[in-house]
């Protein structure tokens, strides 16, 4: 990693920025950490520049809302970097925006008028089919009359009103209310509007001059139908906005969205009256692709790149430089191990071992060719969505990972005498599987402490390399004990007890006295325990690697339960082959999850223990990498 100084002079600063967006793979960092600068000078003020930017982004975002306008697939060719830019879409567009608000809320005031009209006019209709005379009641001084609607939810609470001097009728429904014709004796207004309340009525009011019915409806019918005409002009405008803007309104957000991303790192760089200065960190295999970048501002600018162990040198923690992963192909898996963390700034990157071992683990426990091809065609269904593709590809790895080893241990969607095992059959050999998972373990705990070995190296952690807990004297004492276990076991020597002793004792003594003359540990405590938990760590995940085997023979076992119980209920038409067929499902399925757990378990907790002892700093270039 590689931090990059870019001194620019002003009019030049579009442009650099502009080269920064499309080169992407630099992380900005504020500049004042790393430089020390003196009045006249200070950091850029990006505020008024966010602003514009956020006011002009939700303004575009509701008009096209209001068109209905997906977001546009992004392509970077469209964007255009400036500071300017915002100005420039303003006046491009705000005239649009405010039509398509202003029509839009047109159409909203319209159908809100509809609405009203609309019930008044059913209102009307309902009184002419009563035959009830508005002026009798209108003249009448002991009766009250209203009509309106309540909410439907409503409806049973006003049935179950019965009181006397006050009749409510329930007439019809209309857009989920309940249209209510109401009257009640004067002396009853008190508790008749309590009710009225209490049921969320709404008053419909009725024009005191409305004396001929039919007409009042006629002319409230002819207003609708005039406001739904001009609703519909309204929609006609939006619609040909809509055709004609709808994916330039979709490219100024995507325009809009990517500036912002400029303007709110702007606040890192530093400003004077000459020019500006930039700090940011660069992957080194990307260095001399920003150079021939920047060749374009040649006498505009000035480029400085130091080495991260330059900085590691004058106090910089390891923590605050960024790794970059930068797996193409591993994608899915450089974002499982994300779960974990993200290995330090120097320290080995895993992803690839990662990757083969998994899919390697995982196959040993799913071996089964139907089954592996079942999750493979699984696989390549999730890797149609987007949002599931890493999934998707995963899992069609694994897949084919489980017909390997389906082809090499004999079995075919649980039968294993359909096909010869080109290796042996777990099932008729247990003792030889549980050999083979040890045999695996230990090669990945192993290489772990190799890895961890090499890292310490790198970092010219020498004493850490020898001595530490899973260090030089560590492997040499896992390799004598697996040494002097395989050979008793294997080709039945004696070995003397004393030589034993000298086996278990002299590493771990060495580890011991290293770490207290060289103090490559501080805590006395901690020297003196080391020991044991090398000793109860190797122990524990050399047996745990046990689980390869055993849920690779209980894969196995499942299989030879589906058809066990399919054949055990006689020849019932199409009963058995449906227990086989939802049978294989289930073990394809559930079986998976409990594989994919189990592996990814020992990944993290007996592999990447190993060496994977330092958390670091994602990375984090300027644009999305794609």
């Amino acid at each position: 990693m590689y931090m990059v100084r870019i001194f620019v002079i002003d009019e030049f600063l579009d442009k650099l920025c502009e080269i920064l967006y499309e080169f992407g793979f630099i992380e900005i960092n504020r500049a004042s950490r790393f430089i020390s600068y003196k009045d006249g000078v200070h950091l850029l003020d990006n505020s008024n520049l966010i602003r514009e930017c956020e006011e002009l982004k939700a303004d575009v975002k509701e008009a096209m809302s209001l068109l209905g306008v997906p977001p546009l697939r992004k392509d970077d060719s469209l964007v255009k970097i400036s500071t300017g830019a915002m100005e420039e879409l303003k006046e491009e567009y705000t005239e649009v925006i405010s039509q398509i608000k202003n029509l839009t809320q047109c159409i909203k005031d319209n159908d809100k008028k509809i609405k009203t009209l609309t019930m008044r006019a059913t209102i009307l209709n309902v009184i002419g089919e009563r035959g009830v005379n508005l002026d009798s009641f209108r003249k009448s001084e002991n009766i009250i009359v209203k009509a309106g609607v309540i909410p439907k939810e409503h409806l049973k609470d006003i049935k179950s009103i019965h009181e006397e001097g006050i009749v409510i009728e329930v007439t019809e429904e209309f857009m989920g209310n309940v249209f209510l014709l109401c009257v009640a004796l004067k002396e009853k207004e008190k508790r008749f509007i309590e009710i009225l309340k209490s049921v969320k009525f709404k008053d419909i009011s009725l024009d005191s001059d409305i004396t001929d019915i039919d007409r009042s409806i006629s002319s409230l019918e002819l207003e609708i139908w005039r406001l739904r005409e001009e609703s519909a002009n309204y929609r006609r405008q939006l619609n040909s906005i809509r055709q004609k803007y709808s994916v330039k309104l979709a490219q100024a957000l995507w325009m809009i969205e990517e500036n912002e991303k400029i303007y709110r790192v702007m606040g890192k760089f530093i400003a004077s009256a000459r020019g500006h200065v930039i700090i940011g960190w660069v992957p080194e295999t990307k260095i001399t692709f920003l150079e021939n970048k920047l060749k374009g501002l040649k006498g505009a600018f000035y480029i400085d790149k130091s080495p991260a162990e330059y900085f590691m040198s004058r106090g910089l923690h390891i923590k605050d430089i960024p790794s970059y992963l930068g797996h193409k192909f591993l994608g899915p898996f450089e974002r499982m191990l994300k779960f974990y963390g993200i290995p330090a700034y120097r320290h080995i990157d895993p992803t690839f071992l990662m990757a083969v071992s998994f899919v390697v683990m995982f196959g040993m426990m799913f071996g089964d060719v139907g089954h592996g091809l079942g999750l493979l065609a699984f696989g390549g269904v999730l890797n149609f969505f987007k949002t599931l593709r890493d999934a998707g590809r995963i899992l069609i790895l694994c897949g084919f990972s489980g017909m390997v080893f389906g082809i090499l241990f004999g079995s075919f969607f649980g039968k294993e005498d359909i096909i010869f095992p080109l290796w042996f059959n777990p099932s008729f050999n247990p003792k030889k599987f549980l050999v083979v998972g040890i045999g695996f373990g230990v090669a990945m705990i192993s290489l772990g402490i190799v890895l961890n070995i090499i890292q310490n190296i790198r970092n010219r952690h020498v004493k850490e390399a020898i001595f530490s807990q899973w260090g030089i004297i560590s492997i040499v004492f896992y390799w004598l004990i697996l040494y002097v276990a395989v050979a008793s076991v294997r080709y039945h020597l004696n070995i003397p007890g004393v030589w034993i002793m000298i086996f278990f004792l002299l590493p771990l003594f060495v580890i011991v006295f290293g770490n207290l003359l060289w103090k490559c540990k501080n805590d006395l405590a901690d020297v003196i325990f080391t020991p044991v938990e090398i000793v109860m760590s190797l122990l524990t995940n050399t047996i745990s690697f046990i689980r390869v085997a055993a849920f690779g023979l209980a894969h196995a076992a499942l299989g030879a339960c589906v058809y066990l119980v399919a054949y055990s209920i006689g020849n019932i038409a199409g009963l058995k082959m449906s227990l086989i067929v939802e049978g294989n499902i289930g073990i394809i399925l559930f079986e998976g999850l409990i594989v994919f757990i189990q592996a990814l378990r020992l990944e993290f907790y007996e592999f990447f223990s190993k060496f994977f002892i330092l958390q670091g700093r994602e990375f984090k270039p300027l644009k999305e990498r794609r």
